[in-house]
């Protein structure tokens, strides 16, 4: 399957900052276009959105990079991306803001699984990068793999 990476700017409540509109002020303020580094991404990488088939994710076979960036219209796809454990590296940038009301990102019953802090990065303005990867131990449960193969005839093993 190819990799699959989300990008996301939240608040420091965990809101997502396209749904706020103190975060939406402050991100204009700051005079950084690309300031988190996502440029090169969203060029190399195979974009995807609220519109993307979570099958079509499983059954690649591909190494193509996916990029799906945050926000409230693809926040219930990444959440089915991350039931299905398809997210391989998530990239959460915070900006020092409280939004008190707003989306959040992360839904309630996902399953459990293990990330590893890749890399972190501080700028002046109070915000955060952080990078994290799929533990290398985190892997679907069998009885969901197995589920899969038989939905898409595959075998397990």
């Amino acid at each position: 399957m190819g990799k699959v990476v989300l990008f996301a700017v939240l608040t420091m409540d965990g809101c997502l900052a396209d749904c706020s509109g103190e975060a939406q002020k402050w991100l204009a303020s700051t005079d950084m276009p690309d300031r988190f580094g996502i440029a090169k991404m969203k060029r190399t990488a195979r974009p995807l959105s609220e519109y993307t088939s979570l099958t079509m994710l499983v059954l690649d076979k591909t190494s193509t990079t996916y990029f799906i960036e945050a926000n409230t219209t693809t926040a219930s796809i990444i959440n089915g991306m991350a039931r299905m454990h398809l997210l391989d590296e998530i990239i959460l940038c915070t900006i020092p803001v409280i939004a008190g009301n707003g989306c959040r990102l992360f839904l309630g019953d996902l399953p459990e699984s293990e990330w590893t802090r890749d890399e972190i990065e501080a700028y002046k303005d109070g915000s955060l990068k952080a990078v994290y990867r799929k533990g290398s131990d985190t892997k679907m449960p069998k009885k969901r793999l197995s589920l899969l193969a038989r939905m898409f005839g595959k075998s397990s093993s």
